[in-house]
C-alpha cells in the first residue's frame, strides 16, 4: 500500500475543493439536454427566469443556469417518478397555455406566459390542478438551483465565503 505525500494530499484535496466551482452550461443551445427534450428545456428555461427575473440586483435564473441544473439532476436520478412527475408537469402547462391563449407557451406572448404563470401561482398555498401543483415543484427547484449557482450565491447574496467578520455581530438576534 502506497501512502501519499504531503504533496500529492494537497493536490488531490485543492482538485476535490475546485469540482463546485466548475461552470455548469447555461441555456444557450451549447449544452446538451440530459433529460429534457428541447422544446421542454425551453419551458423550463423560460419559467425559472420568470420566477428569478434579470433586475437591478440579479442577473437572473437563465444566467445562472437553473434549467441546466434541473436537467442534469433528473437525468442523474435513480427513481423513476420525480423525473415523470416533471414531464406531467410540464404538459400540465402545455394545457394550462392551451386553454388560456389557444397556442402552447413557447408560442404565446410573454403576458400570455405570465398569466399562465400566475394562473398556476394562485393556488400555490393549496393547489389543485396539476399546474398548481407542478409551480410548487418548479418555484422550489429553480430556487434551489439559483441559490446554490455561484450567481445566486456570490453575486446576488454577497457572499465572501468564511472570512474573518470585524465589529458587531451581524448575524441572527431572536431576543
Amino acid at each position: 500500500m502506497s501512502e501519499l505525500s504531503r504533496r500529492e494530499m494537497l493536490q488531490a484535496t485543492a482538485a476535490a475543493l475546485s469540482l463546485p466551482l466548475v461552470k455548469l452550461p447555461v441555456a444557450t443551445g451549447q449544452a446538451p439536454k440530459k433529460f429534457f427534450t428541447p422544446a421542454e428545456f425551453a419551458v423550463v428555461d423560460e419559467l425559472s427566469d420568470m420566477i428569478i427575473p434579470t433586475d437591478e440586483k440579479s442577473v437572473g435564473a437563465r444566467a445562472a443556469g437553473v434549467a441546466a441544473y434541473i436537467d442534469a439532476r433528473l437525468a442523474e436520478s435513480f427513481e423513476h417518478e420525480p423525473p415523470e412527475q416533471w414531464r406531467t408537469g410540464l404538459k400540465a402547462v402545455e394545457d394550462l397555455s392551451h386553454e388560456l391563449n389557444g397556442k402552447a407557451f413557447m408560442e404565446s406572448t410573454p403576458e400570455q406566459r405570465l398569466a399562465v404563470l400566475t394562473r398556476m401561482a394562485a393556488g400555490e398555498s393549496d393547489p389543485k390542478t396539476p399546474a398548481e401543483k407542478f409551480f410548487r415543484e418548479i418555484k422550489g427547484a429553480t430556487v434551489h438551483a439559483y441559490y446554490t449557482s455561484k450567481v445566486g450565491i456570490h453575486d446576488d447574496q454577497g457572499y465572501k465565503g468564511n472570512v474573518y467578520q470585524t465589529g458587531e455581530y451581524a448575524g441572527f438576534d431572536a431576543t
